[in-house]
């Protein structure tokens, strides 16, 4: 059995549709559609936790309670960790920014040293040169 043909086009089409879809979704949604649907699953799942505890006698409402508490704190450290990962973004984009300004007032500061303004601005006599004013009139005529 020979492997199959890996087709660009049709992998770039799927690929299209998949990215299409995902935005229908997130705006649905109004946001990510996993943070959609993890609200959606904690409540069903506090709900569900609440009915198994209301049928627990015993020591068995204990073990049941402890289940649900690691499997809700696996769910906030899944909460967190996407919490934290957007602070990491927001920070990257604020020293980018920062970065910016910093790069743009040091340029600043270099342009205003004299020896870099000699070099980029030479000075030059205001208005024209003899030899210009020359070609002018005889252009003109004038003399």
């Amino acid at each position: 059995m020979s492997a199959p043909v890996f087709n660009a086009e049709a992998a770039g089409k799927r690929l299209r549709a998949m990215v299409a879809e995902a935005k229908e979704m997130q705006a649905a949604a109004e946001g990510p559609v996993t943070d959609t649907v993890a609200g959606w699953l904690a409540a069903h799942y506090a709900a569900a936790a609440h009915e198994k505890l209301d049928g627990a006698e015993g020591g068995q409402h204990w073990e049941i309670l402890h289940a649900f508490v690691h499997d809700w704190a696996l769910l906030r450290r899944g909460d967190q960790a996407a919490a934290r990962l957007q602070l990491d973004r927001e920070h990257f984009v604020w020293e980018q920014a920062n970065s910016q300004c910093q790069k743009e007032k040091e340029f600043r500061e270099w342009v205003k040293k004299p020896e870099i303004r000699e070099e980029l601005f030479p000075e030059q006599e205001a208005g024209l040169t003899p030899e210009t004013l020359r070609k002018i009139e005889k252009e003109l005529n004038l003399l």
